[in-house]
């Protein structure tokens, strides 16, 4: 075998070594279990929804944290700033390849000649200093790792609220539908009864009409009712991704009588609102970022290496041959200068962002703190004002039929008492969704916020937004 068969093998060989070792395998798996840890903590096993299961506030929850692409886009995200990390490190470590050249050279018009050449070796490179701008660069990393882990619970939390408030709107639906529906039933008999007095002369024809047109008005509201629950749910079936569009719903949910105030909120929001800590971490990565940028201004040292393997044609000399390479700069036009501006700018820009980020989160926490008072005062006078318009639907219906007043005024009395059912139905499951958005403000909403009990004044308010008149209310 020539020299040159040999070294074409040995080659080939060396070739195929290198890519056997170059070609890793990615785990892809393993990557996103990776965010998966960090999404799912330590939250229970994989809920699992069958067709006829109920579903209660909290099941959702957990198949919205489950199936959620938003959290695992965000995670993604995290995983990155860890590859940036992994990246940053390998800036410390020297770095070795394989390099081979091979040459076929054929001159001469009347005597060809050919020649060929072949080369083979492996180069080394280390940066022994680069101006400690890989030493920041890796301090830099570290915060946006931490940046992304906080957005991932940020984003969580957004998800979470996003559930909550089509759970109890699907809940506000389905209540109205059952107020709705009670109406019309109690309007459907009045007009059967209008009806029957009409034709014996015990009733005017005007009132016959009325109760027909207000029995047609309820009709139209229930349909679109009905309506509104089956988009509300298909956006509940399209939040926790699954297929829950007929199952029904228990809210498992107990708002507490009386939260901490004001001061509290606020206080604990600057703490433990994820989006804050994110911002925060990005003011440091900024900072470190203009250490990096600073640190073109130092020399740098760095070290070449390499060792040669094979030469063919033969040629005496060294091995191995090393060189240390020594820079500094002195005029690049600027570009350093305009590199570390750039850096500050960020920096600034980044601190005044958290800065707005905390003034917004004070005013929402504000604003949800409101509103959940809001939703407790008008409950209780909701309450009253339903047992009130009870009363007088009642009584006027009484008066009435004892040849007193006119029906207009029980056709009145039965809008006035449909109106306050359904404001009170609304506002019961808006109380609910106000907590959790003063929970979402402060950066404490999970889904062990939901305590599962519900409180008999919780029944009591449903049953009396929803039962017909049959007599009149004790009076509180």
């Amino acid at each position: 075998m020539s020299r040159t068969a040999r070294g074409l093998r040995m080659f080939r060989g060396m070739i195929g070594m290198v890519c056997l070792l170059a070609s890793g395998c990615v785990d892809q798996k393993k990557d996103i279990a990776i965010y998966r840890t960090v999404i799912d903590g330590n939250k229970p096993a994989t809920v699992q929804i069958a067709p006829d299961k109920v579903l209660t506030l909290t099941d959702a929850l957990m198949l919205a944290v489950q199936n959620e692409e938003q959290l695992s886009l965000l995670g993604e995200n995290y995983l990155q700033a860890l590859i940036d990390k992994d990246k940053a490190f390998a800036n410390f470590l020297p770095t070795v390849s394989f390099s081979a050249n091979w040459e076929y050279q054929s001159a001469g018009a009347v005597v060809p000649r050919h020649s060929q050449s072949l080369d083979a070796s492996v180069p080394g490179q280390w940066n022994l200093f680069n101006g400690f701008r890989d030493y920041y660069n890796l301090k830099s990393t570290n915060q946006t790792i931490e940046q992304q882990k906080q957005l991932i619970f940020d984003g969580e939390q957004t998800v979470l609220l996003d559930v909550a408030q089509t759970y109890y709107q699907v809940l506000t639906n389905e209540q109205s539908v059952d107020v709705l529906a009670n109406s019309l039933q109690a309007q459907e008999e009045n007009v059967r009864t209008l009806q029957q007095q009409f034709a014996v002369g015990a009733a005017r024809r005007l009132d016959v009409a009325q109760a027909e047109s207000q029995a047609s008005q309820t009709r139209v509201s229930l349909l679109q009712s009905q309506a509104s629950v089956q988009t509300s749910r298909a956006m509940l079936a399209y939040l926790v991704d699954a297929p829950i569009r007929d199952n029904p719903l228990r809210d498992d949910f107990q708002a507490p009588e009386t939260v901490a105030a004001l001061d509290q909120w606020i206080d604990g929001a600057e703490k433990a609102r994820q989006d804050l800590i994110a911002a925060d971490a990005a003011v440091r990565a900024a900072r470190y970022n203009v250490e990096v940028e600073f640190g073109q201004y130092y020399p740098s040292l760095g070290l070449s290496t390499g060792y040669d393997l094979y030469s063919r044609p033969f040629q005496p000399g060294t091995l191995w041959t090393t060189l240390l390479n020594f820079n500094v700069p002195i005029f690049t036009g600027g570009l350093i200068n305009a590199d570390v501006r750039q850096a500050w700018s960020e920096f600034r820009s980044a601190a005044l962002t958290q800065s707005q980020l905390q003034r917004e989160i004070d005013q929402n926490v504000r604003i949800a703190y409101v509103n959940l008072d809001l939703a407790h005062r008008e409950l209780k006078e909701l309450e009253t004002q339903v047992l009130a318009a009870r009363d007088e639907y009642y009584l006027s219906e009484m008066l009435y039929k004892n040849g007193g007043g006119t029906y207009l005024n029980v056709l009145q009395a039965q809008a006035t008492l449909l109106s306050t059912q359904l404001q009170l139905t609304t506002t019961q499951f808006d109380q609910k969704t106000a907590y959790f958005n003063l929970l979402r403000t402060t950066g404490k909403l999970s889904y062990t916020s939901v305590q599962s009990a519900t409180r008999p004044s919780e029944q009591g308010l449903r049953e009396l937004a929803t039962e017909p008149v049959t007599q009149p209310t004790t009076m509180p």
